[in-house]
């Protein structure tokens, strides 16, 4: 599945062309929620800061943002970034959540557009939620959330997600070895894409239910069950004009079909 988005994650590290340098410190936004700069920041005693403009990045995920350009031109500040208005985000922008902190925004690919901000309440490294740009009002220096910290959805990443979800099929207790030997399981965006065969539509159903208890999963169940693909061969067959009248038998076994007769 192709991903539309990624995680711009604060304090990932940044990768330059010659090597790694510094972390991801801060990100410029405009009223369209458009990222226009980045601010990496490297060193502890003497630290040096940097605006880039995110135009400039190739690739970022949670773990990393990679720039087209060297560590010299970067802090020698050979790359200019752009002169829109714009607000800055980072570890300390204020929330009108109590105790509540931005760890970073799901960017579109494609629009470079902030999608959702990843915030989390206190330290614990896990149980971020996510706010879409819809639920949050820049304001100056402020960030105003709509709806309360518990009622976001639950973020994961679509590496755990994936994880969690293989993890409910393996213990459901009446998925069989077999059931689950065929079956493929896919995460993009937070979407969960359940595809393969399966024996039955009943195992179907509970493979799907496996998928769902996983919260902050959005699940698409796309298996196909042997009972229905040998019912679309057969129909198919029929239809056939050369083979009317003919006495043709369909199996399946975790999709791959046998013809007889």
């Amino acid at each position: 599945m192709e991903r539309m988005s990624a995680l711009l994650r604060l304090g990932s590290r940044v990768r330059f062309r010659d090597r790694w340098t510094g972390r991801l410190f801060a990100l410029e936004v405009d009223d369209e929620w458009r990222v226009l700069n980045v601010v990496v920041k490297r060193g502890l005693v003497r630290a040096q800061t940097v605006k880039l403009p995110f135009s400039a990045a190739t690739d970022w995920s949670g773990e990393h943002v990679s720039f087209d350009c060297t560590t010299g031109q970067a802090f020698r500040r050979e790359i200019p970034p752009v002169g829109a208005p714009a607000r800055m985000l980072w570890a300390r922008t204020a929330l009108s959540a109590p105790g509540v902190r931005l760890v970073g925004a799901l960017v579109d690919r494609t629009e470079r557009r902030v999608t959702h901000l990843l915030l989390r309440r206190g330290r614990a490294p896990s149980g971020g939620r996510k706010a879409a740009v819809g639920q949050v009002a820049l304001d100056v220096g402020r960030l105003e959330l709509t709806v309360q910290f518990p009622a976001l959805a639950l973020y994961r990443s679509d590496e755990e997600l994936q994880r969690l979800v293989r993890e409910a099929l393996e213990v459901h207790p009446y998925l069989t070895a077999d059931d689950r030997r065929a079956l493929t399981v896919e995460a993009a965006d937070g979407v969960v894409s359940l595809g393969g065969n399966i024996r039955s539509p009943q195992a179907k159903k509970w493979a799907g239910e496996a998928a769902s208890s996983i919260e902050g999963a959005l699940v698409e169940n796309e298996i196909v069950d042997d009972q229905r693909l040998e019912q679309d061969v057969a129909r198919a067959l029929n239809r056939a004009e050369p083979l009317l009248g003919a006495r043709v038998y369909v199996r399946s076994s975790l999709g791959d079909v046998t013809l007889s007769g």
